[in-house]
C-alpha cells in the first residue's frame, strides 16, 4: 500500500524490520540514522499519476478481506468493473507513455497524458463519487482504481485529463437517483 500511496520516505523510531517483519531485505533503503531516528527510502513508490496498460477486475471487499492482490500495481490497475471503452483484445505492449500533473488544486487536477496505445490514467488520489473527469473536454467515466484511487480511460495519443470535484452535485444525484430494484 505504501507503494501505491507514493510514500517515498519513511521515518521511524526503531529499525524498520522491528516494526514490520514482513519487509524483505532491500524493500526499503536506509538513508540516514540519527540517534534513535531512522530514515528509509521506498524505491518502489509509485508516482502520483501514471498510465496502466493492463487491467484486472476484482471485488474490493474481497481484496480487503484476503489481502490477495490480483496484479502487480506497477503494471496493471485493479478496477471493480471492466470499462466499456477498454479494448476487448489486450493493448499492444511497449511504446512511450507519460502522465504529468500540469495543475493541482483541492478541487481540480489536470494531467497531461501521452501514450502510444490505450491506457488507464491512474491518479493516486482518493476516490469519491463527487469527482468528475473529462478527456480533452469530453466527459469521461471515473473508475475506482486499486480500491482507494481513481482512474480514467485514455485512448492513444496526447490528451488533457481534467478531474473536477463536485461534492454537492454528487450528493443530490445520489439522493434523487431512482430506487434500485432488489434493495
Amino acid at each position: 500500500m505504501a507503494d501505491m500511496l507514493g510514500i517515498r520516505f519513511i521515518a521511524a523510531g526503531a529499525p524498520i524490520e522491528n516494526i514490520d517483519p514482513n519487509l524483505r531485505q532491500g524493500d526499503l533503503t536506509l538513508v540516514a540514522r540519527i540517534g534513535n531516528a531512522y530514515l528509509y527510502e521506498n524505491p518502489r513508490a509509485l508516482p502520483r499519476a501514471r498510465l496502466a496498460t493492463a487491467i484486472a477486475v476484482a471485488d474490493a471487499r474481497r481484496l480487503i478481506e484476503t489481502g490477495q492482490w490480483p496484479a502487480d500495481p506497477r503494471e496493471a490497475v485493479v478496477l471493480d468493473r471492466r470499462p466499456p471503452e477498454w479494448p476487448s483484445a489486450a493493448p499492444p505492449p511497449g511504446g512511450t507513455a507519460s502522465a504529468r500533473i500540469a495543475a493541482y488544486r483541492h478541487d481540480e487536477v489536470v494531467v497531461s497524458v501521452d501514450t502510444a496505445g490505450p491506457a488507464m490514467l491512474v491518479l493516486h488520489d482518493l476516490f469519491h463519487p463527487g469527482w468528475r473527469a473529462s478527456v480533452d473536454g469530453a466527459p469521461a467515466a471515473v473508475y475506482r482504481a486499486n480500491v482507494l484511487f481513481r482512474a480514467v480511460f485514455v485512448p492513444a495519443g496526447r490528451h488533457e485529463v481534467r478531474f473536477t470535484f463536485h461534492p454537492i452535485a454528487s450528493a443530490v444525484e445520489r439522493a434523487f437517483a431512482p430506487a434500485r430494484s432488489g434493495r
